[in-house]
């Protein structure tokens, strides 16, 4: 997965697991954030101040749960919402070990 694709789930996430477990947000993204664990296939929300290295490094593990992951994230009409309105991570492309660049 690139990097910005990468970072940017990442980010809306852990915004959207962050404010779950504080308790700021509507019956609607609590029920995004349910979803957001069966698909990553977690029991509970990892604690919140290693959320965003847990989800990078799943989503590292796991890059095909990317797009269902944001196609879920779409769907709240907040600030996560708008964090992830415009990537597509149906093309994803994993490198495991790059040797040479050439340019």
């Amino acid at each position: 997965m690139d990097p910005v694709t990468l970072a940017t789930v990442t980010s809306a996430i852990t915004v959207l697991g962050t404010k779950v477990a504080e308790g700021v947000v509507g019956e609607a993204s609590k029920t995004l954030w349910e979803r957001v664990l069966k698909t990553f296939g977690w029991s509970s929300t990892p604690p919140t101040e290693q959320l965003a290295q847990t989800t990078a490094t799943h989503l590292q593990a796991h890059p095909e749960q990317a797009a269902q992951a944001l196609s879920i994230l779409k769907q709240d009409t907040g600030s996560v919402g708008m964090l992830v309105g415009r990537i597509d991570a149906e093309k994803v492309i994993i490198a495991q070990n790059i040797q040479n660049i050439n340019m």
